[in-house]
């Protein structure tokens, strides 16, 4: 089996990509400036000192003009082409603007030469000649940054793919654990001989639970009235077993029915509450499930009698990890899966989902 740590980049890893990226960054900056720069001395009428220091002020100004740009960009955010486009806009206007001031200063400060206004069409050549680099600058900045940018996203969507598959083997083989069908086929030869109407309903719903596992892995949602009846599928199999000693109670939502959300998530649930909550009870327990749709979010509150227990490798973690990784791929910040402790004898696990957008991106 895959670990779920396996599909996660270490953070030593991101670093040396984040090293390597600032690195070409800085790099691509010294080399297109600096040819520029060279342009610009050989393009000067009077090679020397003084025109070394004017291009080397006219480049630089501009050099660090783009670095704040790009600075801004990344501490704000604007990844998007619609957010970039304002921003880059306006630079290639001020840059120049700057450049050119910075340049008649040091003219003026530092070769202590006597201030002149250039002719007006001298003064709009030069201009407009570093509005062109510049915007040449902000068009690769804004390609460079759609293309890593559609890059964060397609390996977000694989490994979404990946994890979803991984997601799809556990609960397959939850399904098709020894105990389980043992179990289930145990109950269904007792059933034979004593009810056989309902030895037909438990084979039915078991087929119908393996047939939905088998399809989860080649979707990405599911409506919740869809999810549902795979847990309704599950809990009978394990009412057959546990009989009064498992208790279930369902409050939905009409609403909530068609609400989309990650196939098997509300089964991974449930499948926990039995299995590290009711079923270690000698007594038994209830699991109650409710779902609601509130503020266009998507509320499934999952109460099962039961203690909450720190989560060991070889528990509850791995489901519910897994679980969460799929929604933080999927809705980012605007889903959450808790588990806690609602008094002293139920757990309470609270599941919400956006109703509205499906993908990070989207």
């Amino acid at each position: 089996m895959l670990p779920l740590e396996n599909l996660e980049v270490s953070d030593a890893t991101a670093g040396e990509q984040v090293i390597a990226s600032d690195r070409a960054y800085y790099l691509s900056q010294l080399c297109g400036w600096g040819f520029y720069g060279v342009v610009q001395y050989l393009l000067y009428p009077n090679r020397g000192s003084d025109a070394a220091v004017l291009v080397a002020v006219w480049c630089s100004t501009g050099m660090f003009g783009t670095h704040l740009l790009r600075t801004c960009a990344n501490r704000r955010r604007w990844q998007t082409i619609p957010k970039l486009v304002l921003p880059l806009a306006v630079a290639a206007l001020v840059i120049p603007f700057v450049m050119y001031a910075a340049r008649t200063a040091a003219s003026v400060l530092l070769l202590r030469k006597h201030f002149e206004v250039e002719p007006g069409w001298l003064l709009l050549v030069h201009y407009f000649q570093a509005v062109l680099v510049v915007s040449v600058w902000c068009a690769v900045f804004l390609s460079a940054t759609e293309v890593r940018r559609r890059r964060v996203a397609e390996m977000e969507a694989l490994r979404l793919a990946l994890i979803a598959q991984v997601a799809q083997y556990r609960a397959l083989r939850s399904q098709l654990h020894p105990h389980f069908l043992f179990n289930c086929l145990t109950s269904l030869l007792e059933l034979i001989d004593e009810d056989k109407d309902r030895a037909k309903q438990v084979v039915v719903r078991l087929s119908e639970l393996l047939r939905y596992t088998l399809r989860a892995g080649r979707v990405e949602t599911v409506s919740l009235k869809e999810e549902l009846g795979a847990v309704e599928d599950y809990l009978l199999l394990e009412k057959v077993r546990f009989e009064e000693r498992l208790q279930v109670r369902l409050d939905i939502e009409p609403a909530s029915l068609s609400v989309q959300l990650p196939p098997m998530l509300l089964q991974t649930l449930a499948e926990n509450a039995v299995k590290h909550g009711i079923a270690r009870l000698p007594n038994g327990g209830a699991l109650s499930i409710a779902a609601r749709v509130l503020e266009h979010e998507l509320r499934i509150e999952v109460i099962n009698t039961g203690t909450f227990m720190v989560a060991t490798e070889d528990s509850a973690s791995v489901g519910l990890e897994n679980a969460r990784e799929r929604l933080r791929l999927m809705y980012g910040d605007g889903a959450s899966l808790t588990v806690a402790t609602l008094d002293e004898h139920n757990v309470r696990a609270i599941l919400v989902i956006p109703v509205r957008s499906h993908r990070i991106g989207s």
